[in-house]
C-alpha cells in the first residue's frame, strides 16, 4: 500500500440524498496538504453552500484513515512520514501500530516511524565476519575450538531495553 498513489471519491451528503451521486476521483498526490484537498473540494461543490463531505470509495488508504464519513485531518503528515518507509514496510508498520496501541490517525507520524525504525532496523554486515582464524595462531590449540568472538556480537547483546 502506497500512500502516494492514494485516491478518494468525493461527493456530499446532498447529492447522495438526491440519488445524483455527484462526485469524481480525486488523487492525493496533487495535494501538498490538507487545506489544499479541502479547498479542491469545496471549488468542485461550488454550488452548495455549506457541503458535508462523504467518502464512499478509496484506494490505497488505510481503513483507520478514512470511512465513508470522515478522512483523517493528519492524513499529509502520515503520507510525508511514511515515505521515510520502504513500501513493504508499510503494512506491518500500521500492523505494529495496532498492536502495540498506536493511533496512528492521532499519534504524531514522524515520532511513530522512528519508534519503528529504531526498533526495527537490521544491523550493517562488517567486511571481516567471514575471516577465519587459523589453528596455528593460538599458542594454546584447546583455545581454537572453543573461541568465541565477543566484539562481533556486541551490538545484539545490549539494546534500548537493556535495564
Amino acid at each position: 500500500m502506497n500512500l502516494s498513489d492514494s485516491e478518494v471519491v468525493v461527493t456530499t451528503q446532498k447529492e447522495i440524498d438526491n440519488d445524483t451521486h455527484a462526485g469524481d476521483w480525486f488523487r492525493l498526490s496533487d495535494y501538498g496538504d490538507a487545506g489544499e484537498f479541502w479547498d479542491a473540494c469545496y471549488s468542485y461543490f461550488f454550488n452548495e453552500k455549506n457541503p458535508v463531505f462523504r467518502y464512499p470509495a478509496w484506494e490505497n488508504i488505510p481503513d483507520c484513515l478514512i470511512n465513508k464519513e470522515w478522512f483523517c485531518p493528519n492524513f499529509f503528515e502520515i503520507r510525508d512520514a511514511l515515505e521515510r518507509l520502504d513500501e513493504p514496510e508499510i503494512e506491518p508498520f500500521i500492523a505494529w501500530c495496532n498492536y502495540y496501541g498506536h493511533n496512528i490517525a492521532t499519534d504524531d507520524a514522524h515520532m511513530l516511524v522512528a519508534y519503528y525504525q529504531d526498533n526495527h532496523t537490521s544491523y550493517p554486515e562488517f567486511e571481516n565476519d567471514t575471516t577465519e582464524i587459523p589453528d596455528d595462531t593460538f599458542i594454546y590449540q584447546s583455545i581454537t575450538s572453543s573461541f568465541f568472538d565477543i566484539e562481533r556480537y556486541s551490538f545484539e547483546v545490549f539494546s534500548d531495553n537493556y535495564d
